[in-house]
C-alpha cells in the first residue's frame, strides 16, 4: 500500500483508517497509542509536515473508533492492562487477515463491488452500505438483515433474467406465476432446480459454480426472512464473525449471479 495523503486542514478520515490498518498488519508489535506523527511517516504523506501533532489527534480518533468496533481492545498484556496500550482482538485479527474487501472500510468495500460487478445495482449497493455501517456500529442483527435484503434483490434480478430467457412456454408461465407471489422459497427452489438442470446438461458457457451461488444466496435470504426478520420466542443471536463472514463472501455470490445474468441475456434456456 502506498502512503495516503494527509491534510491537517481537511483530513480524510477514511484514508487514515486505511493507514492504521496497514500499520497494524505490518507491525504486530505496535501496541501503544501514537504520540508523534513521525510514527506514521512510512504510511502517511504529510501535506502539512509542520503540523504532525494534528495528525496524532486524528489518529487517536481513528483508533478510538476501532476500539469501539471491537477490532482493538485496551491493554497490551497482563502487565499493561489500560490505555494508552492496546492489542488486536481475535475478531480484529480476522479483519486484518481477511483477503477480501475490508468490511470496516465501507467506501472501499463498495468500490471493490463496483470493480467486480459492472453496473452494480443501486439498490443492492444501498442495502450493502446499510449493512456495512451497521456492522461498524455493532448492530449485528440490523447488519445481517440489510445484507439479506441485498441478497434478495440480487436473486430477484436473477429471477427476472431467467424468466426472460426461458424457451419453454410452460416454464415461462409457471415461473412467471411464482415471481408474482410474495413467498421466496418457491422462487428459490424453482431457480435452484433450473440451474442444477442446466449444469447437469453441461450447458456450454454456463458458470460451473452457479448452483453453489444460489444455495449460498438462499441461506442469506432465509436468515434474513425467517430467523431475523420475524419476532421469535428467543432473541436472535449473532456474532461479528458471522456477519463479517457473510459480507466477505457476498461479493463472490453477486459476481456469479451477474455472470449468470450475462449468460441468460445471450442465450435461451
Amino acid at each position: 500500500m502506498s502512503k495516503v495523503p494527509y491534510d491537517s486542514e481537511r483530513p480524510d478520515m477514511r484514508l487514515l483508517r486505511l493507514a492504521v490498518f496497514e500499520r497494524l498488519r505490518r507491525e504486530p508489535t505496535w501496541h501503544q497509542l501514537p504520540t508523534s506523527g513521525a510514527e506514521f511517516d512510512q504510511y502517511v504523506e504529510h501535506l502539512n509536515p509542520e503540523r504532525k501533532h494534528v495528525l496524532v489527534f486524528h489518529l487517536h480518533e481513528v483508533l478510538w473508533q476501532l476500539l469501539t468496533e471491537g477490532v482493538l481492545a485496551p491493554g497490551s498484556d497482563s502487565a499493561n492492562l489500560k490505555l494508552p496500550f492496546f492489542h488486536v482482538t481475535e475478531f480484529g485479527r480476522a479483519v486484518l487477515d481477511s483477503t477480501g474487501p475490508n468490511a470496516f472500510d465501507p467506501e472501499g468495500y463498495l468500490d471493490f463491488v463496483r470493480g467486480r460487478v459492472a453496473g452494480a445495482d443501486a439498490t443492492v449497493l444501498a442495502y450493502l452500505a446499510e449493512s456495512l455501517h451497521s456492522l461498524r456500529r455493532g448492530t449485528l442483527v440490523a447488519s445481517a438483515v440489510m445484507l439479506g435484503i441485498a441478497a434478495e434483490r440480487v436473486f430477484l434480478l436473477l429471477g427476472d433474467s431467467l424468466h426472460a430467457a426461458l424457451s419453454s412456454a410452460k416454464e415461462k408461465k409457471d415461473f412467471g406465476a411464482l415471481l408474482k407471489r410474495f413467498p421466496m422459497k418457491p422462487k428459490l427452489d424453482w431457480v435452484r432446480a433450473k440451474i442444477e438442470a442446466l449444469q447437469a446438461a453441461r450447458t456450454a458457457g454456463f458458470p460451473e459454480n452457479a448452483g453453489i451461488m444460489v444455495g449460498a444466496m438462499y441461506d442469506l435470504i432465509r436468515q434474513q426472512r425467517n430467523e431475523l426478520g420475524h419476532p421469535r420466542e428467543s432473541p436472535p443471536s449473532l456474532t461479528r464473525d458471522d456477519v463479517l463472514g457473510n459480507l466477505q463472501v457476498f461479493v463472490r455470490y453477486y459476481e456469479t449471479a451477474e455472470t449468470v445474468r450475462s449468460f441468460l441475456a445471450r442465450n435461451r434456456v
